[in-house]
């Protein structure tokens, strides 16, 4: 294992340990940039003038079950929750990891608000309510907006 590998692990490992919140809003933050390195905004932000039309949750819904690559876009009261549809962890980063991993999942958490907040064009949360790291069946994260 390389040596900024093996920093990565301590840093995932310290961060999962601490009590302190503002450790685990540095991988959401460092999730967002990746959003962005991997063109994830960009796509959400050229996709988003097709759903002008979209006015209520519903109309969302049907849009982005449509035109993005998930299993599932369900509707909630406060939003959507996607279902990927995943049989294993997407994330670029799970080659280099080989502890900690369920950590990463603080990253797509970043990665999503970035995304959605792109699409929607105001501020969104997230939440991670399933995960293949965590031992889930499927990734499936809730988007609030």
């Amino acid at each position: 294992m390389s040596e900024c590998k093996e920093r990565v692990e301590d840093m995932l490992g310290a961060i999962k340990e601490s009590p302190d919140p503002n450790m685990l809003h540095l991988l959401e933050c460092c999730g967002g940039k990746c959003s962005k390195r991997k063109y994830f905004v960009d796509t959400m932000q050229k996709l988003k003038p097709l759903a002008a039309n979209c006015k209520t949750r519903s109309e969302y819904v049907a849009f982005l079950q449509e035109h993005i690559a998930v299993g599932k876009v369900e509707e909630t009261a406060d939003g959507m929750v996607l279902h990927l549809g995943k049989t294993s962890c997407s994330c670029p980063m799970i080659p280099e990891i080989q502890e900690n991993t369920d950590m990463l999942c603080k990253c797509t958490k970043g990665s999503n608000i970035a995304t959605w907040s792109a699409f929607f064009g105001k501020p969104v949360k997230a939440e991670i309510q399933e995960s293949i790291l965590r031992g889930g069946n499927d990734c499936v994260i809730k988007i609030i907006f």
